[in-house]
């Protein structure tokens, strides 16, 4: 069974390692205290991993597909009831759904072993701290010397990241709430295709999407446990873009199930494109920003939120899409788009667009709304 070991996650390696120990799929259960179904799922699942790259030993498939390709059939010559020619058939690998949250839910579960977050001792409840992430576009691919910018890959992107949360942390003050707020666009990539979903445009991505997605599961562990350790509560908004529709509904789904039992942290649904939230006097309204014009988005939370717009003297629309600051004042709304921390691609670069990169908190006060607000600039971040 060591051949399946390098298809296996580090909980599915620690299981097959188990089998091979123990000798027999019930011992091996007995000793890592689950089920034995949950053994035989587990390595069920790694031998599907590995018959689709092509290792399957005990059916004469040893021939592993290349980086970025998967098996779709073989044929194979016997002579005296041994395996003489194999033609092998590939195509471009394709990650099922259930594959891409078990690698995201494995990246949440790495560090899950740390001790309970304590709130902090003190807290304002007068205020909020607003951790705006601009589109990350994570798992995005660029090189300098083609986009006249820096070099950037999936471990910049996360390194920069960390250290700007760190940074805002460290200057929000004693705010009782932390809102974490992801207009879309985290992933620059929805799925394996690295293409866009609606107009299958090209991206250019780096490596496997499916370590993209599990260091996504660190990044995110990592920010939501600094935040429930400056703040008493955390709400957690992710917006859906137009690069990420349906990763941003799971990455909500996955954070939800894992902090299941962290009373403290809220989540709040993506269903719809517009999530929102009150504080207060203050209406927050997130959208991504794509095929939305401030004039429509000012006419649909009036029309849907009428409640809330009559009750908050503050309101506030915040987005991404365009990378770059934009303010509007439309009928008492103040409509906001946020800069970013990665450089552009290529396609951005080569049409002349670019932006000057930050990361933003916004400081409210329940009653007299925004108080101030600071950020992290990538000149400071990249040191």
């Amino acid at each position: 069974m060591k051949h399946l070991l390098p298809f296996a996650t580090p909980r599915q390696a620690e299981v097959i390692e188990a089998v091979i120990r123990c000798g027999s799929h019930q011992k091996a259960a007995r000793e890592l205290g689950i089920n034995r179904s949950n053994v035989s799922r587990s390595i069920a699942a790694v031998k599907q991993k590995a018959a689709r790259q092509g290792i399957a030993p005990e059916s004469d498939m040893v021939h592993q597909a290349p980086e970025g390709f998967t098996v779709k059939g073989t044929s194979t010559l016997y002579k005296d009831g041994e395996a003489v020619i194999q033609w092998v058939k590939t195509s471009q690998e394709k990650q099922s759904m259930m594959e891409m949250l078990e690698e995201f839910k494995e990246g949440l579960a790495d560090i899950a072993k740390a001790k309970p977050i304590k709130p902090p001792k003190t807290s304002n409840k007068d205020y909020l701290s607003a951790y705006i992430i601009g589109d990350h576009h994570f798992g995005m691919y660029a090189w300098g010397d083609e986009t006249g910018s820096d070099d950037w890959d999936t471990d910049k992107s996360r390194k920069v990241l960390l250290n700007a949360i760190d940074r805002l942390v460290e200057r929000s003050g004693d705010s009782h709430t932390g809102l974490l707020v992801n207009v879309g666009d985290f992933f620059h990539a929805n799925d394996t295709t690295s293409q866009t979903p609606t107009s299958k445009s090209n991206l250019d991505t780096d490596g496997r999407f499916g370590r993209t997605i599990r260091l996504a599961g660190e990044l995110f562990r990592h920010i939501i446990d600094k935040l429930l350790t400056k703040h008493k509560e955390v709400v957690i908004i992710n917006a859906r873009g137009n690069h990420d529709p349906d990763a941003a509904l799971w990455i909500n789904e996955l954070i939800r199930a894992v902090y299941l039992d962290e009373k403290r942290l809220s989540v709040l649904d993506n269903f719809n494109k517009f999530v929102w939230y009150k504080f207060g006097k203050n209406l927050i309204v997130t959208h991504h920003g794509d095929r939305l014009k401030v004039q429509q988005a000012y006419e649909a939370i009036t029309r849907n939120l009428p409640k809330e717009w009559g009750e908050c003297e503050h309101r506030f629309l915040w987005m991404g899409h365009i990378h770059h600051k934009q303010q509007h004042e439309v009928g008492g709304l103040l409509a906001e788009t946020f800069n970013v921390l990665a450089p552009p691609d290529y396609w951005h670069s080569a049409s002349g667009y670019g932006a000057s990169r930050s990361m933003t908190c916004i400081l409210l006060h329940k009653d007299f709304g925004i108080d101030c607000r600071f950020q992290a600039n990538i000149q400071e971040l990249k040191k």
